[in-house]
């Protein structure tokens, strides 16, 4: 069947040196048997960009495998399989120029400015002036894989360089195995890159998804930095392209996938823009989006530091970095003026203002501003908003809605202060709601107990972030975020973020410095609501015995066994995907997570516990309920 109709893509070319084609080779494209290829890729350098680049074409139609492209007045038939999407050959540029000059990845020698200024000029219709990898990766490579020249999927079906609609409607199940035929054990999948960070980097060098890949003993002892896809700064583990992973490995796949969305979405929200990098740690050229300011706006306006009467300011409810200063006695003498002073001509009105209408302009002796005085009957109607009709279908519905005793009582009728209340005794079974808090009280004393034993590595400025879970020390009636955290006797060489709880440590104390306790108060807006206790050790415990990798397998266990947690099927489901962050289900055992990601993965798992336990408002069934 072919498609009519041109769209401007991307095509695959050889690179160009000394005037001519060298031969092409797919990027994505590994040779397995062709020993002078591998040597070429593998000792020589010569992948990646080194061998593929990209070119703008328009493609005119398509039939089956093949392709009609336009190039340059000239028109050619390609396989569909050299053809890349507009969007996916801009990332692949961006990247390109984010890593120029950078060690660890594959230089370009084609990038010029042509490329960049069709770069420069595509970035600029965005308002963030920047590519969305994250955004495209979700939409499009979240379910799909970029993959080798054969992939046979688990149904034998064949796919060449994309392979789409992968299944993950099952847990990957890793059974114990053995190492033979060329085929090695797995421990799991740590990691993830997409297809144009892949083909930049030097650890990889193909266009295909690329999956950190943690093996099982005894190779998850042995460093792997100094080979060719070995991982730096990590024991035991190589990147793999998708064609290395069997279909089987799916749900593995999609979970790697999920994982680098969720950080790169943390990294964007806290990075400026212009420091955001196309990977992680590179830094972006990102095109500056200008903001206009009005022509009658004034110099912006100075910051200060203290209020007007030399008092600190009023410390804002949400960014505790923010203060305020309002004094409200400076206003009650102006507030005497209001009705002289109340605009009531157009000319009243700041430029770019204007009244709203309805109800329009206020007349000369009008009082409805001060807010002293009762307002009169007439005040309380708006003819242009109140529709006899709607008025009535609203009537209606309420009195539709209060017939329904069996879940609802209308209250407020005599004192007119109506609402609807929902009818008690209702809630027969509470089996699921038990279950889920009792839950959740296991797992807050487990939070409560690893954080008298925080290593002071893991409060490195670079390591994953260590935030107080505010929610294992709060009381059932207080079950919301806090809006402050504060300590009074901190020491000098740790810092605590007030909004986010936050524990950092600004430099590497010495032994003879730890342990040291710290009492954190948890604010809420009437004031300190709990504290929660913490200790920072300078043990550096091994993955294995780390006290939140133990403390997580009774949890874990509990959680799946229907006949000791008894959760509703829905929440159980939803719980397994942040459970499988921290614990590996298939092998019986917590995954080697650093102390932040085992933080932020049980917070929210507390989180759903909690508002499990409080959320049960389904009636039982009619047929289930005894007659009495």
């Amino acid at each position: 069947m072919a498609t009519q109709g041109s769209s401007t893509v991307w095509v695959w070319c050889a690179v160009v040196e000394n005037g001519k084609d060298k031969v092409f080779r797919h990027p994505a494209d590994i040779p397995m048997e062709d020993e002078a290829a591998a040597k070429a890729c593998f000792r020589e350098g010569l992948r990646g960009p080194k061998t593929a680049r990209i070119a703008p074409v328009t493609m005119l139609q398509s039939k089956g495998n093949l392709a009609l492209i336009a190039e340059k007045g000239a028109t050619r038939e390609v396989p569909k399989y050299m053809i890349l999407p507009w969007y996916e050959g801009l990332l692949i540029l961006e990247e390109l120029e984010a890593v120029q000059g950078k060690i660890g990845h594959i230089q370009a020698s084609w990038w010029d400015q042509e490329l960049s200024g069709i770069l420069d000029k595509e970035r600029s219709k965005f308002q963030t002036g920047r590519l969305n990898g994250t955004l495209y990766a979700e939409k499009r490579l979240l379910n799909n894989a970029v993959t080798g020249a054969r992939f046979l999927d688990a149904d034998d079906k064949e796919w060449a360089f994309r392979r789409e609609n992968i299944r993950v409607d099952e847990q990957a199940t890793l059974v114990e195995g053995e190492d033979k035929d060329g085929f090695f054990r797995i421990k799991e999948v740590q990691g993830y890159l997409p297809p144009w960070e892949a083909f930049h980097n030097e650890k990889c060098g193909f266009y295909q998804d690329f999956y950190q890949v943690k093996w099982e003993h005894p190779y998850s002892e042995v460093d792997y930095s100094s080979v060719e896809n070995g991982c730096l700064g990590g024991v035991g583990a190589t990147w793999e392209p998708d064609e290395c992973l069997p279909s089987q490995l799916d749900p593995l796949r999609l979970s790697a996938k999920k994982m680098w969305i969720k950080r790169r979405r943390e990294q964007e929200q806290k990075q400026p823009l212009d420091k955001l990098g196309s990977s992680a740690g590179s830094p972006t050229a990102a095109v500056p989006v200008k903001k206009e300011r009005s022509e009658d706006a004034g110099p912006p306006a100075k910051m200060a530091r203290v209020r007007q009467d030399g008092t600190a300011l009023e410390r804002d409810l949400l960014r505790s970095k923010i203060g305020h200063d309002f004094a409200p006695q400076s206003f009650e003498q102006s507030l005497g003026q209001i009705r002289s002073g109340w605009p009531k001509q157009p000319e009243d009105y700041p430029k770019g203002f204007a009244v709203a209408s309805p109800p329009g302009f206020c007349f000369a002796d009008c009082d409805c501003m001060d807010d002293q005085r009762p307002q009169r009957s007439w005040e309380t109607r708006k003819a242009w908003l109140e529709d006899p009709s709607r008025t009535a279908q609203a009537q209606s519905a309420i009195q539709v809605f209060s017939e329904q005793t069996r879940f609802v009582r209308r209250r407020g009728q005599v004192s007119k202060m109506c609402f609807f209340e929902t009818a008690q005794g209702l809630h027969l079974d509470q089996t699921h709601a038990r279950a889920a808090l009792e839950l959740a009280q296991s797992l807050e004393k487990a939070l409560q107990v690893v954080l008298q034993s925080i290593p002071v590595s893991a409060l490195a400025a670079d390591a994953d972030a260590v935030r107080l879970p505010g929610r294992a020390f709060l009381a059932e009636d207080k079950d919301y975020a806090p809006l402050r955290f504060t300590a009074e006797s901190l020491p000098s060489w740790a810092r605590l973020e007030p909004d986010d709880g936050r524990l950092v440590a600004s430099r590497m104390p010495a032994m003879s410095e730890l342990p040291v306790k710290i009492q954190v108060e948890l604010l809420h807006a009437e004031g300190t609501v709990a504290h929660a206790p913490c200790t920072v050790v300078g043990d550096r415990f091994p993955p294995s015995s780390a006290p939140w990798l133990l403390a997580m397998a009774p949890i874990a266990q509990r959680y799946r066994d229907p006949s000791k947690c008894t959760l509703e099927r829905g929440v159980r489901s939803a719980l397994m995907e942040h459970f499988a962050e921290v614990y590996d289900f298939n092998r019986g055992s917590a995954r080697e997570r650093t102390l932040g990601a085992w933080l932020d993965a049980t917070g929210r798992i507390l989180g759903l516990l909690r508002a499990a336990a409080g959320a049960n408002l389904a009636l039982a069934p009619v047929g289930l309920r005894t007659a009495k």
